[in-house]
């Protein structure tokens, strides 16, 4: 049996950690040496991993991944890891090392994320301020939002069904998919006394188990930004099967296209390497009619993301 390419992670804080913890539920934690960080001598070690100081750490000559959020931090390590003639990686190009599907190793991890980190977020999220973003009928997504027939609709990546509220009382038959079963199960609870809403767990690139020719309008909102181009292409091509003709979809997507490298992994805000027009090129390779694109302004950067309008 082949030996596990191994690496040493370097920063044994929360980022480190939680790196790890990714490793180890992929059945990846073989691949990890241990840690290297400059605290090597109060922090021991993390599930049995040891953690190194520097000098030591780089005579294994194994790669390090960098797990250190603040940037300037990370490229004075990447710098120095350099200098001695060693080799770095980031979250976002060890798939590459590993010899694992990276599209794959990506999708995982932003799950895997957002089931351990993302309690605060989603909590914040219902409040008013994040939820004019979408709601606010002058100036958020809205408007485009009215313009979807909600006989039959989808909302893709629900999380735990923050927006069900403003709309369930316009709509008929409603599915909430979600890639996270925790939020599903968490939907399910919130939702029990509501009739019509279904709940589907899927696989975070497409919508297999649902019928085709059946709904009549799908939204996403505040997630799709995140996901890798290829699986946003998988999407939209099963998107396309799934609504009836003249069906309608609004997709709030990522409008950064400054880092061909951008990943939710690695980039601002966790945007993934898109933009409009990129986005109405794969949308109408589909099959879609693009009706209308807008430009959304996020956490105080102007134009960062984008809603766009189709139709079957």
């Amino acid at each position: 049996m082949e030996e596990p390419r191994k690496f040493i992670i370097y920063g044994m804080g929360k980022q480190g950690k939680a790196y790890y913890d990714f490793f180890k539920a992929k059945g990846l934690d073989g691949c990890v040496k241990g840690f290297c960080d400059r605290r090597y001598s109060v922090l021991g070690e993390y599930d049995g991993k040891r953690c190194y100081g520097y000098d030591e750490a780089k005579l294994a000559a194994l790669p390090f991944l960098i797990s250190l959020w603040d940037r300037n931090a990370f490229l004075e390590i990447k710098e120095q890891i350099n200098k001695a003639g060693g080799t770095s990686y980031e979250m976002n190009n060890i798939a590459d090392y590993l010899g694992v599907d990276k599209v794959e190793f990506n999708r995982d991890f932003i799950a895997f994320y957002h089931i351990e980190n993302m309690d605060d977020y989603f909590q914040a999220a219902e409040d008013d301020r994040h939820m004019s973003v979408f709601w606010d009928e002058m100036e958020g997504i809205y408007p485009l939002f009215c313009r979807l027939d909600l006989t039959n609709v989808i909302e893709l990546a629900c999380g735990r069904g923050r927006h069900v509220g403003q709309y369930f009382d316009k709509a008929g038959n409603v599915t909430l998919v979600d890639i996270l079963e925790k939020n599903i199960d968490i939907c399910k609870d919130r939702f029990k006394t509501y009739d019509k809403i279904h709940f589907y767990c899927n696989n975070g690139y497409n919508l297999e188990q649902l019928p085709s020719g059946q709904y009549t309008a799908l939204f996403c909102y505040d997630a799709m930004v995140h996901f890798e181009m290829l699986d946003i292409h998988e999407y939209l091509k099963d998107i396309y099967r799934v609504l009836v003709k003249g069906g309608r979809v609004l997709i709030h997507h990522s409008n950064y296209d400054k880092d061909y490298t951008a990943s939710f992994i690695n980039s601002l805000h966790g945007r993934s390497y898109m933009n409009a027009s990129i986005f109405a090129y794969l949308a109408t390779r589909c099959g879609f009619h693009v009706l209308e694109q807008k430009l959304i302004n996020w956490a105080g950067i102007e134009g960062l993301d984008c809603a766009t309008l189709l139709e079957k």
